[in-house]
């Protein structure tokens, strides 16, 4: 699974990260990269509980699980029936737990057994059987439940401010949350058969797992059954279910079928998402030698899904913001994520972890597997640059826990940068120490022995070793059982009289019970002129501090360490003077290395090979990583002349028009800045013009530039990628003149903006209108989302009222600051900090009182207010069926 906000330079919702287009959307890189945006995009779930983390207890054996479900889109709710068969394995079943929270139960019936009694708790549902059930016996559980579920199951429809024509409801289940939707056994270590059945609304697709059984006739209540069969076991919370309408695409790739659904409003985007789905499934085929292992693969595109992506056996479900128009050229893909959800069908669905602290063999294979694919797509030059960024994002990491951990307190806390980028790495340097075809041939023996079964880390440590003959304890000891990255200071210097050449390498990380010294294979390779070949050595580096000594036919040109990129480590080697020009000229690795080095320097002499680098250098990333090095020295008028160049020079590659501007709008001098203008003028790309525009918000605002701001304001775009451009440069600039234009927009077309945006725009425009006199206008606004039915805009309407620093929205943020709440209630922090800030902003006592007459007045108004809005969709709705919990079982 992966996280997302944009597929090529990726930004969670705080901002602690960033996933540039080399890595793709770390989705899944995982579900999210940091525990903060697991608990505000997942509130509820994310529950810190103490202690060491293992495998839950087996009771059951699970054969098979059959849903048979109605989603209400008017209620946003479910109901339906779970029918699971089973086997006690060991020992006699007296009860038996599902975990269940906040449904609704109506019956409970068995199967090979009689039901005593069933009760819920606040997370099981517990079934008593009056007698017990014998080890090896098959029974059966049907249990008919109801709910309208917060979490699993997610809703989105017209009434809850999306599109006409683009209602759905969509699942999420890992890591485990479909317990909040039907009674399950809600933990990765049981597999069983399954089958979905889902009553829809006429017109709308069904997608589940495996094959279509059947698609019924409409009934006359405007219904039409969908039967789904995934005859092959898997874990629960790859079960899935998507409904709704879509625009479909379909093709096929060595036989499977496939399929490309996104919303209709969203038809024009499906081609590109859909261009490399087919050349990702023939690749992994020959690469990883088992063939797919499902019935079909489709792809759904959810609106507003809570990660970029997630691996359901058989039909990957992705989130609909990423969707792109290929006028955003090289600056968007999804070919990314397209490999990591598909390399999912074989790493972490036909084998998957059989508990959290080993999640890095469904995560790490499929992020590995994508930078795989990139030298199928790219070439190595493309593969090499992935690593490069993979581990640009694990060396600057401060934190030293193990990538296999039994210490987390929720799941979600697993899923970071040492399962996605590290996990990706340490496969890396296996299949380095290996060599391409036994790595292959481990893989594919690791997946045909564990072929439909949970599996941990032993279970490919032992195949490595047996079919290597080698022993691999300590690699696997130092890479996933303790923590950290080594730290390699390296110092290289030539013996003359000797022709020794003295490699001095020192571990240089902070050393603690996680983080060890490291032993591992260091290649290092010299070039001496007249030999066709460059010399090449391994160090076996594994103490604090110690020197190699290699004998040369004469004084090395060239001396690149680990010049084929196979060990994760952070280097720290300058080579001097004719070292660095020969490494400047060698691979892409070994130049953007040197580029790093020159863009220290100072010199004029420096400046010159990085313009060469940023004008001539065959290879985008050179270019990318140039424009970045001369952005440090951009101060000077030699470096920044370089960068108009180098802009107006446009080059084809969209990724490094980009980084020049970027570099560029970092200076105020005018020259950046007429630059940037006039390339404004005639680009066409709406994510360079929105760098642009962005890039304005530094400049103090002025009549032409505010102009040119509104302009862009008003002007549509996918995703209204220009106006949230505009609307970040107005708050930089703290321009208060543009809050009408700003409401304007907001109110004019709020379906075309993501939701995210759109939360983010309300906070810059309560920012802006935060010192005017009469902020009426701005609170009712930001108010009415206070009743959004999406979660995240309530939030972030909350946050707004706060930003907007007037007291008087005291009124509507005190109740949801203080209603009971039974999880970690996104809405409701937003509503207590926003509290806490405006009492901050409050004066004496006196005006303390006065206004404290005036929100009690107020708040009377928002209540009475909600009382008759409750009242109307109360006449609005259809009446209500009688509520199963006063049913009789």
């Amino acid at each position: 699974m992966k996280s997302s906000s944009s597929p090529h330079d990726e930004t969670n919702l705080c901002g602690n990260r960033r996933f540039p287009s080399s890595v793709g959307i770390r989705a899944c890189r995982c579900l999210f990269e940091c525990e903060h945006c697991a608990k505000e995009l997942l509130p509820g779930i994310f529950k810190l509980v103490e202690g060491r983390k293992y495998a839950r207890d087996r009771r059951i054996d699970i054969e098979h699980l059959r849903l048979d479900v109605t989603p209400d889109f008017a209620r946003r709710s479910v109901s339906g029936t779970m029918t699971m068969t089973f086997a006690p394995i060991a020992f006699p079943l007296a009860e038996l737990e599902l975990d269940a929270v906040d449904l609704d139960i109506a019956s409970v019936a068995a199967t090979g057994a009689d039901v005593a009694e069933h009760r819920l708790t606040d997370e099981k549902l517990v079934i008593t059987f009056s007698k017990p059930i014998a080890p090896g016996t098959k029974a059966g559980v049907t249990v008919a439940f109801s709910a309208e579920p917060a979490r699993g199951l997610y809703f989105r429809t017209p009434e809850m401010g999306y599109k006409e024509g683009d209602t759905q409801v969509w699942t999420q289940g890992q890591a485990d949350l479909h317990r909040f939707w039907f009674p399950c056994y809600d933990y990765p270590n049981e597999r069983f058969t399954s089958e979905v059945i889902c009553h829809a609304p006429e017109g709308m697709e069904v997608v589940s797992n495996g094959v279509l059984v059947s698609k019924a006739a409409t009934t006359p209540e405007g219904l039409r059954t969908w039967h789904w069969k995934q005859n092959q076991p898997h874990v629960t919370y790859l079960i899935a279910l998507a409904a709704g309408y879509f625009h479909t695409l379909e093709g096929e790739a060595d036989g499977v079928p496939l399929g490309m659904l996104v919303p209709p409003s969203h038809e024009a985007q499906a081609g590109p998402a859909f261009a490399d789905t087919q050349r990702i499934i023939e690749f992994y085929n020959r690469e990883i030698g088992v063939p797919f292992p499902w019935d079909k693969y489709f792809q759904v595109y959810c609106l507003d899904f809570v990660a970029g992506g997630m691996e359901n056996t058989s039909c990957t479900f992705e989130s609909a913001r990423i969707l792109f128009n290929e006028d955003t050229e090289q600056l968007r893909s999804l070919h990314r994520l397209d490999a990591h959800e598909t390399a999912h069908q074989w790493f972490g669905d036909l084998v998957t972890c059989r508990d959290w602290s080993h999640l890095w063999l469904n995560e790490g294979f499929a992020s590995y597997y994508t930078i795989l694919y990139e030298e199928e797509r790219s070439g190595a030059d493309g593969m090499k640059y992935s690593l490069w960024r993979s581990a640009a994002d694990v060396l600057k990491q401060a934190d030293d826990k193990p990538t296999v951990w039994r210490d987390y307190g929720d799941p979600m806390q697993q899923f970071d940068f040492r399962v996605y980028p590290k996990g990706a790495w340490i496969l890396h340097m296996l299949r380095s120490q290996l060599g391409p075809d036994l790595y292959r041939k481990c893989i594919r023996t690791y997946l045909e022995r564990h072929r439909n079964q949970v599996v941990g880390t032993d279970d490919l440590h032992d195949v490595v070793e047996e079919l290597s003959g080698l022993s691999f304890d300590q690699f696997f000891d130092q890479w996933l059982y303790h923590g950290g990255t080594p730290k390699l200071k390296i110092d290289y210097a030539w013996e003359p009289g000797t022709k020794l050449a003295k490699i001095t390498v020192k571990q240089t990380q902070k050393l603690s019970d996680r983080v060890r010294l490291f032993r591992l294979p260091l290649p290092v390779a010299f070039f001496v002129k007249d030999q066709k070949q460059p010399l090449r050595f391994t160090m076996d580096v594994h103490q604090g501090e110690e020197a190699f000594y290699f004998p040369l036919p004469g004084q090395p040109e060239g001396v690149r360490v680990d010049p084929d990129y196979t060990v994760l480590a952070e280097i720290d080697f300058k080579p001097p003077g004719k070292l660095l020009d020969f490494q400047l000229e060698s691979d892409v690795i070994g130049r953007m290395l040197a580029i790093r080095q020159l863009g220290e320097a100072k010199d004029l002499a420096s400046l010159k090979k990085l313009e060469a680098r940023l004008l001539d250098d065959p290879f985008f990333a050179v270019r990318i990583e140039s424009a970045e090095a001369l952005g440090k020295r951009a101060a000077s008028p030699e470096a920044r002349q370089v960068l108009v160049a180098g802009l107006q020079g446009v080059d084809p590659d969209a990724r490094v028009r980009e980084a020049i501007i970027k570099a560029l709008a970092a200076q105020p001098h005018p020259d950046a800045q007429t630059a940037l203008a006039v390339f404004a003028e005639n680009e066409k790309n709406p994510e360079l013009l929105a760098a642009v525009i962005k890039s304005w918000g530094s400049r103090p605002a002025d009549q032409a530039i505010s102009a040119r701001l509104r302009t862009f304001l008003a002007s549509p775009s996918f995703n209204e990628t220009l106006a949230m451009a505009a609307i970040r440069a107005f708050r930089a600039q703290d321009d208060a003149t543009a809050v009408p234009a700003i409401l304007n927009k907001l109110q004019a077309a709020p379906l075309e903006f993501r939701t995210r945006d759109f939360g983010e725009a309300l906070d810059a425009l309560a920012f802006l209108d935060r010192e005017s006199e009469n902020r009426d206008d701005v609170r009712a606004f930001l108010t009415r989302h206070l009743n959004s039915p999406r979660e995240e805009l309530r939030a972030a309407a909350a946050k707004a009222l706060g930003s907007l620093d007037d007291p008087k929205a005291l009124a509507v943020l005190e109740p949801l600051a203080a209603a009971l709440s039974d999880h970690d209630d996104p809405v409701q922090k937003s509503a207590q900090d926003a509290v806490t800030r405006l009492q901050s902003r409050l004066a004496g006592p006196e005006e303390l009182k006065n206004l404290w007459d005036e929100v009690r007045r107020l708040q009377k108004e928002s209540e009475d207010a909600t009382t008759e809005l409750e009242k109307l969709r109360k006449r609005m709705e259809p009446e209500k069926k009688e509520s199963s919990r006063d049913k009789p079982d």
